[in-house]
């Protein structure tokens, strides 16, 4: 073989090792998500994308109002991304555009625009799942509306942290 082919043959080895290193990272320690809906719009814009990490999604690292990619129980076949409400064993009340936990009013800075009564209820978090709602509380698909409203741990896939793109919204994700 000839200096010339090795080179070649070396150059595609690398970016195959590359390749492969960069696919086992996103198929077990971080994920990219592209947002199709307006559910979390306020904090994360239709068509924007997400990077998340996939390791810290164990029920001691999740915290409420950790925005996390998971898949929902009545719809296997996506994944959605939205915001902590209720932790396991907590009661959450959904009442006249205002969300209690165990009878505290949650913060609520971060929705968009003011919260409608659809969905209004009171929700008993069972051990191990967690209830979920979107930043724009009027149009979003959350456990308010989902025939089984409580998504266990083990359908969450990661937690979210920052916007990639657009790049003018690029910023973190976490809850001050």
């Amino acid at each position: 073989m000839d200096s010339f082919t090795k080179k070649i043959l070396k150059a595609i080895i690398i970016y195959v090792i590359l390749i492969a290193i960069f696919f086992v990272l996103f198929q077990s320690v971080f994920m990219l998500s592209l947002i199709p809906s307006s559910s979390m719009e306020g904090t994360i814009q239709t068509n924007s994308v997400v990077f998340s990490t996939r390791y810290d999604v164990d029920e001691e690292d999740i915290e409420r109002f950790d925005i996390l990619v998971f898949i929902p129980p009545d719809n296997p076949d996506i994944t959605y991304i939205k915001r902590v409400i209720g932790l396991p064993g907590e009661t959450i009340e959904v009442k006249e555009g205002k969300v209690y936990a165990d009878g505290t009013e949650l913060d609520d800075s971060f929705i968009n625009g003011s919260q409608n009564q659809v969905g209004d209820g009171v929700y008993e978090v069972p051990e191990g799942c967690y209830f979920f709602m979107g930043d724009n509380r009027n149009n979003s698909n959350d456990s308010r509306f989902w025939e089984n409203p409580y998504v266990p741990i083990k359908d969450i896939q990661a937690k979210a942290k920052c916007i990639l793109f657009p790049f003018s919204d690029v910023g973190s994700l976490t809850y001050n």
